[in-house]
């Protein structure tokens, strides 16, 4: 069986990104909207990790302990 040549993998040129100022009233307040619900969304995990002791799902009873 012969081995195929190594062919390294293609990477695209890489793009320059020009910062621009949100001027546009609309998209700022669709990017707050984002932002919003992102925090809402961290709050609502950590909570439920701190509840719980670091687990998420509660979809199992905790064991009782025997006296």
């Amino acid at each position: 069986m012969t081995k195929k040549p190594f062919v390294p993998a293609r990477i695209a040129p890489l793009q320059r990104i020009v910062a621009e100022p949100i001027t546009d009233p609309v998209e700022l307040a669709a990017i707050d909207k984002m932002r919003k619900r992102l925090k809402q969304k961290q709050r609502i995990q950590e909570a439920a990790t701190s509840r719980n002791g670091g687990r998420t799902n509660t979809s199992r009873p905790a064991s009782r302990k025997k006296a």
